[in-house]
């Protein structure tokens, strides 16, 4: 059988080859579903910045014109509310792709649909618990005019609450970071003395944080927990010289468990280069696409149907879809940034289990979408 899946694919800074890499990592799946007697097509279409009412009016061309079985997009999380009805309405199957940035709500659910992320926001709730049961319960903010625009700061502080912690600053820096000295970060930190600093920068701005911490009495002192995206290690190419850096994630590309060296060494060996996240999310969600496949050789379009009850061995441990149609993983990783004379490393440090933090979506489902409105990290 052929099945026909539209592709949408948003622009981004930080991941310039986003398209590339998240196909590459989909692509990945078509032996599996050779195997099921299923072979596919691809229609890929650019959306800008997946924000505006173009995603929309894509998807229901393809659907219209095209007669794709399935729609595989990233979009904006505002925009999801007048996005998802539209695959009900037509009980054509969609999943969205996004790498979590901000919590679902109850009107992003839907029969057709599923929601495939990296749950960023639940491991920043799962960091902040960490941070106040290892380094202390006085901590400290600072976040990139960009990066503090979604629900991880939030999401960071409730869990930091949740063990007894509290902020005692916040620094947000301005836009125009590159002329930006990051002086006044360096004096609040000087001033308060916090047992720790969460770090809320990506891309180029987490370079220039990283250098700015390098170079201070702070660093090695003073624990700094980031953002995942900030030790990128497909973004940090070159010592950085930071020192006591460490992450929470669902995935690290250290992960020594077999599915993610066989990812990795699959991915390399097909197409000679690392994968990214982007790669990663692509090739779990052509697992999930194989998982939908009926004993007949057809797609199942009731999407939440096709997954209820079924788990995933993926490259970042067993994967199934939670009562908000998003992908879970079963525990978040501690993970320590080190560089070993050629690249950086995100090394495990410590599992956590992630099960504390599948209950957040009522928690968060009063607060409102504030600040930038295009899917975190693309632009």
């Amino acid at each position: 059988m052929k099945l026909k899946i539209a592709v949408l694919i948003p622009r981004s800074d930080m991941y310039p080859a986003l398209g590339m890499d998240f196909l590459n990592g989909l692509k990945l799946s078509v032996p599996q579903l050779a195997s099921l007697g299923v072979t596919p097509e691809y229609i890929v279409e650019g959306i800008g910045n997946a924000a505006t009412d173009d995603v929309i009016k894509t998807a229901e061309k393809l659907i219209l014109q095209e007669g794709v079985d399935l729609i595989v997009s990233f979009c904006s999380i505002s925009k999801l509310h007048e996005f998802t009805p539209l695959f009900e309405n037509y009980k054509k199957p969609l999943i969205h792709v996004d790498l979590g940035g901000s919590f679902l709500k109850n009107e992003s659910i839907g029969d057709y649909v599923l929601h495939h992320t990296l749950n960023l926001c639940q491991s920043a709730y799962a960091a902040g618990v960490y941070a106040a049961q290892t380094f202390g319960i006085k901590g400290y903010s600072a976040a990139s005019f960009y990066d503090g625009g979604y629900q991880l700061t939030e999401s960071f502080v409730r869990g930091f609450a949740s063990e007894g912690g509290e902020m005692h600053g916040y620094f947000i820096c301005p836009m125009d970071y590159k002329s930006e000295s990051f002086q006044g970060l360096l004096d609040a930190i000087d001033e308060i003395q916090p047992d720790f600093v969460f770090s809320l920068f990506s891309y180029n701005e987490g370079k220039k944080v990283f250098d700015i911490w390098a170079n201070s009495s702070f660093n090695g002192e003073i624990p700094m927990v980031t953002l995942p995206l900030m030790t990128d290690e497909t973004i940090n190419t070159t010592d950085l010289g930071v020192k006591n850096v460490f992450s929470v994630a669902s995935w690290t590309f250290d992960d020594e468990r077999p599915a993610m060296k066989n990812f990795i060494k699959t991915y390399y060996d097909t197409y000679e280069s690392n994968p990214n996240i982007m790669g990663l999310l692509g090739y779990e969600v052509g697992l999930t696409i194989s998982q939908c496949i009926t004993p007949q050789g057809s797609l199942n379009a009731k999407l939440t149907e096709a997954m209820k009850g079924k788990s995933i061995e993926t490259p970042r441990g067993r994967l199934s879809y939670n009562h908000m149609n998003e992908s879970q993983v079963d525990s978040f990783l501690v993970r320590t940034f080190q560089f070993n004379q050629t690249k950086y490393h995100n090394h495990v440090a410590e599992s956590l289990d992630s099960s504390s933090t599948h209950d957040l979506y009522a928690e968060f489902e009063p607060l409102p979408f504030t600040g930038w409105q295009n899917p975190y990290i693309c632009t």
